[in-house]
């Protein structure tokens, strides 16, 4: 029987390094690579789940998604215009991220994307058939904005702009002046910007992050409740946009997917009331009990540096230049501690290792434990 061959496009697409490593650990590994929050999901939307599983007929919603849940969505976004129409129910964020570069990107368009970035986006870019182009966010800056490098990366080729913040992989947040700096930069290009927004409600600083859709309309918002109410097998995204890109990605939606799980999205009703606001708010304290856990046990048990994040839950961590990213993530995966190479997310990222901390105070403890021992292993070698 001969070898079957992918087609053209999806040749040399594997698994994202990222769960390459997770499904390579040895048993009793400590998961520190995984962005999946470990609390559980808040018992209002449990027992609203509950409730429709139990009680309601629970067949396909139309394909944009509930009527009563769009409405919901579209009331974050009132201030930039949103009506129901103009959102999509997406099975997660990754699907409202799929379904918008592939309905945007056709080929030969160019995609700058940052550096360091998820992992998700120059894979996609290809997918489609575009071009992915990084911008960077120079880790010599702590991963700021560098919007010189951006102006130059730009081109009569590029479609999209793909902006995150708080970032994955960095947990930086973009501020005020750097998304203005952007918005003014792409002002008058008719460039669209494709906003990652999945992160956006776990941030430590004293406000909610801005959106570069407050300073450039053009402007293309992906998000959902995966991240914030520890909802990640649920499957709830969405995506918010103009009428035309709307359009355009509610026509893949509904081949790739028919709808979101209707059960999930009745449930993801209670995400707009007071208890579920309450959850997001513990869940970002104790998110930020552990970052701050995890800064001074780096610094005082290993002794690695490591850049301190705004925003969701992970950390880059220096990893002294003793090996490549991807050296050191094997070595600490041998030590039974799951962690990501910087070099996953770009060049930028190279000499550091993402760690995540969607884990309690003992666990990070040990985690931090096996891989400076790693680390020790690397320098005795």
């Amino acid at each position: 029987m001969s070898e079957f061959l992918p087609p053209v496009r999806l040749r040399g697409i594997e698994k994202s390094p990222i769960r390459q490593l997770f499904d390579r650990a040895p048993p009793g590994s400590i998961n520190l690579g995984l962005g999946e929050p470990d609390l559980p999901t808040p018992d209002v939307i449990r027992r609203a789940a509950a409730r429709v599983v139990v009680e309601e007929q629970n067949g396909y919603t139309t394909h944009a998604g509930l009527p009563a849940l769009r409405e919901r969505v579209a009331s974050d976004y009132e201030h930039l215009g949103a009506t129901p129409e103009r959102i999509i129910i997406t099975a997660g964020s990754q699907e409202a991220l799929y379904i918008a570069l592939m309905s945007l990107v056709d080929v030969g368009d160019e995609v700058l994307i940052p550096d360091p970035g998820f992992v998700a986006y120059p894979t996609i870019v290809r997918m489609a058939g575009g071009q992915p182009v990084f911008y960077r966010m120079p880790a010599a800056r702590d991963f700021a904005f560098d919007v010189d490098d951006f102006k130059q990366q730009l081109s009569p080729r590029t479609k999209v702009v793909v902006c995150i913040s708080p970032s994955n992989p960095t947990g930086r947040t973009l501020s005020e002046d750097e998304l203005s700096s952007m918005a003014n930069a792409l002002e008058g290009t008719g460039i669209l910007v494709l906003s990652d927004e999945i992160y956006r409600e776990l941030y430590y600083t004293e406000t909610k992050p801005a959106s570069i859709a407050d300073y450039y309309p053009q402007t293309i918002i992906i998000s959902g409740l995966s991240k914030s109410l520890s909802m990640t097998g649920w499957r709830i995204g969405w995506l918010f946009a103009e009428d035309s890109a709307v359009r355009g990605a509610l026509i893949l939606h509904g081949y790739v997917t028919t709808c979101a799980s209707t059960v999930s999205q009745k449930a993801a009703l209670a995400a707009w009331t007071n208890e579920a606001e309450e959850a997001r708010r513990a869940a970002r304290l104790t998110f930020r009990e552990r970052r701050d856990h995890l800064m001074k046990l780096l610094a005082e048990e290993a002794g690695l540096e490591a850049v301190r994040p705004d925003g969701a839950f992970y950390v880059m961590v220096k990893t002294g230049g003793i090996a490549s990213s991807m050296e050191v993530a094997e070595a600490a995966l041998s030590k039974g501690v799951i962690t990501v190479p910087g070099s996953a997310f770009g060049g930028e990222g190279e000499g550091f290792l993402r760690l995540s901390f969607c884990a309690n105070h003992d666990v990070l403890a040990e985690g931090v434990r096996r891989l400076s021992s790693a680390l020790q292993s690397l320098k005795r070698d």
